[in-house]
């Protein structure tokens, strides 16, 4: 019997692994199904200390390289995923369609993880350079990609139920005594890049409504508009920790509740990673009701949606003294193994059909 394989083509696997669709794709090489070869190839932004099976490469724009082409026809692969870093736009599409001219034996899917509007140019082309497959987070556009030709399918994101769990009250005190966080005080988290799209600025009316100890993780480039938001949320007593920190899953674990206040569907991906991680903490989460998240999640047992910032606060105060969190038991059914599962049977069964 011949071993399946799958290629992951992505832009930016380098280090730090910080970013929603850097982090998407480094996972899903991570974490492919046993009876799979995988090879994942960082073309644009190499990956430093990359394992065994991802490859970087140099190509231009549009794929267009002969070191590229010499490793997928020598991988032979039964499945091409194709992550890009700029999501679903018409370049992307070109991209893909340049993929599988590379090996037309090859099932070739797409993975967006952020919606895009089309211009009338887009709208026609699209047509010509869909993939076989096309992979989004939230219905609208589903709705739209169907819309231009597109075979769509819905895709929830995963989480590494081995490295974000719970942990012990002396486990929490401990760690908030390495990062030099009061012992004592209700302690509210979000974790995401410091941008005015995400609404980080309620991180300083939760401090003051909910008289706790607000932490905002934060790494990215600097510029002005960050630094002048950084400043602002340091003023009104919110703690920034505006560094990579690799053991993210200590931050989850330190915490008394998650905060996600993004109302844009530009400023994250469509399932934002960091509400999972919280959850497989099992901690409380108060989020917005974004993407694809109330269809996969039913609200209660720690976990609310909100609609508006009053309620975004409303929510704080209901899981304040929650004495039985399970919000844990919701994403279980969501590993990165089985992210790669569902995309690897759904591609399998668009041959079938």
């Amino acid at each position: 019997m011949v071993q399946k394989s799958v290629c992951i083509v992505t832009e930016n696997l380098s280090e730090p692994v910080d970013e929603g669709i850097k982090h998407f794709a480094h996972s899903l090489i991570e974490s492919c199904p046993e009876e799979y070869k995988v090879l994942g190839l960082a073309v644009r932004a190499p990956r430093k200390n990359g394992n065994s099976h991802t490859v970087s490469l140099k190509t231009n724009r549009l794929f267009l390289n002969y070191s590229l082409w010499e490793r997928i026809r020598h991988f032979q692969p039964s499945v091409i995923c194709y992550l890009p870093s700029a999501s679903a736009t018409l370049f992307s599409f070109l991209r893909s369609r340049i993929l599988k001219l590379q090996y037309v034996r090859a099932r070739v899917v797409m993975v967006s993880l952020q919606s895009r509007e089309y211009g009338w140019l887009a709208r026609h082309l699209i047509r010509l350079f869909s993939p076989d497959t096309v992979f989004v987070q939230n219905e609208q556009a589903m709705q739209r990609l169907a819309s231009l030709g597109c075979n769509t399918r819905l895709l929830p994101s995963g989480v590494d139920l081995k490295k974000f769990v719970p942990a012990s009250a002396a486990r929490k005190a401990e760690l908030r005594a390495k990062y030099g966080l009061d012992p004592k005080a209700y302690t509210i988290l979000h974790v995401g890049h410091l941008t005015q799209g995400r609404n980080v600025e309620l991180m300083i009316r939760a401090r003051q409504e909910h008289n706790a100890q607000v932490i905002l993780v934060s790494s990215g480039l600097r510029h002005e508009d960050r630094d002048k938001l950084n400043r602002e949320l340091k003023e009104n007593g919110v703690i920034v920790m505006d560094r990579y920190i690799p053991e993210i899953e200590e931050m989850y674990q330190l915490s008394d509740c998650y905060l996600f206040p993004v109302f844009s569907n530009r400023a994250c991906i469509g399932v934002p990673l960091s509400v999972l991680e919280a959850m497989a903490c099992n901690i409380p989460v108060v989020s917005v009701k974004y993407g694809t998240l109330p269809k996969m999640f039913e609200a209660g047992n720690g976990l609310v949606f909100a609609d508006s910032p009053d309620e975004l606060m409303a929510g704080l105060a209901r899981v304040r003294n929650l004495e039985n969190c399970r919000t844990r038991e919701k994403v279980i059914p969501y590993s990165w193994q089985a992210i790669a599962r569902f995309i690897l049977e759904q591609t399998a069964n668009e041959v079938k059909n």
